[in-house]
């Protein structure tokens, strides 16, 4: 079944099952996640803020891509390739438990590419702002203060992306459960808060 992506909202009381990390992991786990999906949403509001094109769809395909993105890592080292394999297998996650229906194939591909995307090296021309993989890659790039140390700012594909290090930092201070709960328990009316 296809759905209209124009009234697609965020799932109310959404959770997300530890099992579907194939390396359960501290650094790249559930909570890292969350963080990413909550700092995802902040970009997402500021680039519809900016008067970039951002559009319903595309947040609907940005919370995807940051859920998925890291399902499929295999240890916590570098990586550029657990990005490819979340594309290839953690579709059925994303559709069944987050969506709650199975996405036209073209949007497949979009959402595919962004999480393929995030974990290799940008090309050497920039994604376009607001792009869903420049706000995808900006979003995990703001989580690197998990590190405990600040992300270069010359890496983010958004000026305003850095002026959100400050949030990034406090949610860390924040309990996985609280995180989760206040994030998926908003009552969205639509895409921007």
């Amino acid at each position: 079944m296809h759905h209209d992506p124009t009234s697609w909202q965020l799932p109310v009381d959404f959770r997300i099952d530890p099992s579907w990390f194939d390396h359960p992991s501290s650094i790249h786990g559930k909570t890292h996640t969350i963080r990413v999906m909550i700092l995802a949403d902040r970009l997402y509001a500021r680039a519809l803020e900016e008067g970039l094109q951002v559009t319903a769809f595309l947040y609907r395909d940005l919370m995807t891509a940051a859920l998925i993105h890291d399902l499929a890592r295999k240890h916590d080292g570098l990586c550029r390739e657990h990005g490819m394999w979340a594309r290839n297998i953690k579709r059925p996650i994303a559709e069944k438990y987050f969506l709650g229906f199975t996405l036209p194939e073209n949007d497949w591909q979009t959402i595919g590419e962004a999480v393929e995307a995030h974990s290799t090296r940008d090309p050497e021309i920039p994604y376009p702002q607001g792009s869903l993989t420049a706000l995808l890659k900006d979003a995990d790039g703001l989580d690197r203060v998990r590190l405990k140390s600040a992300p270069d700012p010359r890496y983010f594909r958004h000026s305003f992306t850095e002026s959100y290090l400050d949030f990034a930092w406090e949610l860390l201070s924040r309990d996985e459960n609280d995180l989760e709960r206040s994030f998926f328990s908003q009552r969205n009316i639509a895409p921007h808060f």
